[in-house]
């Protein structure tokens, strides 16, 4: 059982007690009532699934942020919270050996997750291979000598 949905469930549990109590009931309330059965509905379902690593609803496979609120380094930003100081004195190259001797989780902890995210991107990303200006594009002469 994922307990992050929980408070999907209450909520929508009480929204639809609040129904019970209207005396007068039209098709735009029924319409209602139905719209937020399918979302409690919903939230069931995901809360037989299982729990995630980073308890984020949005993002629930995305990458972990041990220090925000949720766990979710794509949502964490979003919640104000003082972040971990980059040390000024490593490097890209210093993250990654430690990353890959130690491991995602202590990479964080050492450095922070937005260095170890930033060394990341930095050693998947790709040289350009034709560096330089773009060409110019052909002109009709040049498609003649063909």
């Amino acid at each position: 059982m994922n307990p992050d949905y929980l408070p999907a469930i209450g909520a929508s549990l009480r929204i639809l007690a609040d129904y019970a109590t209207w005396r007068e009931v039209t098709d735009q309330t029924l319409d209602d009532i139905a719209a937020e059965l399918d979302r409690a509905r919903a939230a069931v379902a995901g809360a037989r699934g299982r729990r995630t690593a980073n308890r984020c609803l949005r993002h629930p496979g995305g990458p972990v942020d041990p220090q925000a609120l949720n766990g979710c380094l794509l949502c964490g930003p979003a919640h104000p919270q003082s972040a971990t100081p980059i040390p000024g004195d490593s490097t890209p190259a210093d993250v990654l050996a430690f990353y890959d001797e130690h491991g995602h989780d202590a990479a964080a902890g050492r450095y922070g997750p937005q260095a170890v995210t930033k060394a990341l991107a930095l050693r998947n990303r790709r040289p350009n291979p034709r560096p330089g200006p773009p060409a110019p594009p052909p002109t009709e002469e040049s498609d003649t000598h063909r």
